[in-house]
């Protein structure tokens, strides 16, 4: 998946340890609770925001637990909900679509379609660009909030 994330965070504390900090806390991030359980032997950090009536593409973190010589390792892996991401994926797949086609009236559509595929480009360029300004908005400032806190934590 193109929107996944993962981080490798050091803790001194020990394996149990890091558990009970951890489970059952709540975090607050831009008025959204995250709740923090464990689920498939995987510690996860999930989204309530099923009341809420505004978009967002929110990520559910998994935090996998390692033990080492002088601590732990806890391992990140974020991304988004399946519900959240068909969104934007189809303004990528979109993308993909008119920078090919751009390409594609470029060389084989002959000089009156130059323009056009300038123009074509432009488009799948500049929304790529209002893509990413909202995710990193959005879905990877709640990432990286989260490792925050994992951090502050740990």
């Amino acid at each position: 998946m193109i929107f996944r994330n993962s981080t490798t965070i050091p803790s001194k504390k020990n394996v149990e340890e890091l558990k009970n900090h951890l489970l059952g806390k709540h975090l607050q991030i831009h008025d959204i609770d995250f709740e923090i359980l464990e689920r498939n032997g995987y510690i996860k950090i999930i989204p309530h925001a099923e009341i809420d009536n505004h978009i967002y593409t929110l990520p559910i973190t998994r935090l996998q637990i390692i033990a080492t010589d002088n601590g732990t390792i806890i391992k990140t892996l974020s991304k988004p909900r399946r519900i959240d991401v068909g969104g934007p994926l189809m303004l990528v797949i979109f993308v993909i679509f008119s920078l090919v086609a751009a390409i594609l009236l470029y060389f084989y559509g002959g000089e009156s379609y130059h323009s056009t595929s300038y123009i074509l480009a432009g488009i799948g360029v500049a929304v790529m660009l209002l893509l990413t300004f909202r995710l990193q908005q959005g879905y990877y400032d709640y990432v990286r909030k989260i490792n925050r806190w994992i951090k502050s934590h740990a």
